[in-house]
């Protein structure tokens, strides 16, 4: 049995919605920043329940343009160190430092009283990401501490899409959120980004951004790029979002079925969700204990059970070549990422999942952690 770490999944009926719209694209002639582009706009915002949405071509795009709008030239802004290299490549593209902060082990997000000490007279916000779909449980005391401090603070929500806490969703909490809508992602419409925001002059900004600079009335007034969003892409994602939910129910589904599985081998930790979340699970991590190889137990699964695993993530930003020859970053610099993220494994996580193929992995899982353990 081959099971993939991630799979989109489409029905027969989204198929053939799909095809129906795609082909009413084709004929129209209108295949860039048209009608399914902004009705996916206005969908994913009332979704979300925030004013504006803006499409743009990627995650790492709604990253790009949100802070140009933000201002970020020669200042600093606070970035995780455990999330992927487009969230601090965002600020230094945009003219910024990334500062790093260390992780909170028990949630894998940012952990906010290192992210406050880190504010100098030169911080101009924050970025907290929802890692493996999990909003980030100190979000509102980081929210209130930025609004203070007179500080942006951005969502980076690429693996949050529905995720709540308290029943508001993920991507509202600060001034902006980016979404992600890459191909292993909760939904998906391709390849594709969303940035939301109630701030109607940063999305007008955004907007004019995204479109190679150019105003409503395609004069050129600020220094752009092409990141819109193609309308096959809007098509897909207006189609995955009818479904958003019922893949957040599923997914939930499978957490339940591992941890069920998974809670009596000894050489994992399971992360628990607070019960005021709910967890969107883009990705299932568990940590294993400093017994085991994780590279070992990685390629065992793949090499000898045909399962694909993955990590969120190592090794951490402020450990990636450039960063460190760039800004001195070094090994040392944020010790519960650098001891917690190399334990962590993503273990497969997708709408097509079921409970046969769940108790598969864990058994495979508990065979491999045999092969694995090694004296570390």
């Amino acid at each position: 049995m081959s099971v993939s770490s991630a799979l989109p999944y489409f029905s027969s009926d989204s198929l053939e919605a799909i095809l129906a719209d795609m082909a009413q694209m084709l004929k129209s002639g209108q295949l860039t920043d048209g009608p399914f582009s902004q009705e996916f706009e206005h969908q994913f915002a009332a979704y979300t329940g925030v004013k504006y949405g803006v499409a743009v071509s990627s995650g790492s795009a709604a990253l790009d343009v949100a802070l140009r709008c933000l201002g970020v030239q020669n200042k600093e802004v606070i970035v995780p160190t455990n999330t992927f290299v487009s969230t601090p490549n965002s600020v230094v593209l945009a003219g910024g430092k990334p500062v790093f902060a260390d992780m909170n082990p028990h949630t894998l997000c940012i952990d906010i009283d290192d992210a406050k000490r880190r504010v100098t007279s030169k911080t101009v916000g924050v970025i907290v990401v929802h890692i493996a779909g999990l909003i980030c449980p100190q979000i509102q005391e980081l929210a209130e501490f930025c609004r203070e401090k007179g500080l942006f603070l951005l969502e980076d929500s690429a693996h949050a899409h529905g995720a709540t806490l308290d029943d508001q969703k993920a991507g509202t909490f600060g001034d902006v959120g980016c979404f992600s809508f890459y191909p292993t992602k909760v939904m998906t419409s391709c390849e594709g980004g969303m940035i939301l925001t109630n701030d109607k002059e940063l999305a007008d900004a955004a907007r004019c951004i995204r479109s190679c600079g150019q105003n409503a009335d395609r004069q050129m007034v600020v220094l752009g790029d092409n990141w819109r969003l193609s309308e096959p892409a809007a098509i897909v994602g207006l189609h995955q979002l009818e479904h958003l939910e019922e893949f957040l129910l599923k997914r939930n589904q499978i957490a339940v079925w591992y941890e069920q599985a998974l809670q009596d081998i000894e050489e994992i930790t399971l992360f628990k969700t607070p019960s005021n979340i709910r967890h969107s699970y883009y990705k299932y991590p568990l940590k294993l204990s400093e017994k085991i190889n994780r590279q070992k137990a990685t390629v065992t699964l793949k090499e000898k059970f045909g399962i694909e695993t993955g990590h969120i993530y190592y090794p951490p930003c402020h450990l990636h070549p450039y960063y460190m020859e760039t800004y001195g970053t070094r090994m040392g610099d944020m010790p519960s990422a650098e001891r917690v993220l190399k334990q962590v494994m993503c273990l497969p996580m997708h709408y097509q999942l079921t409970k046969q193929t769940i108790q598969h992995i864990c058994e495979a899982l508990n065979d491999t952690l045999k092969i694995a353990a090694s004296k570390v």
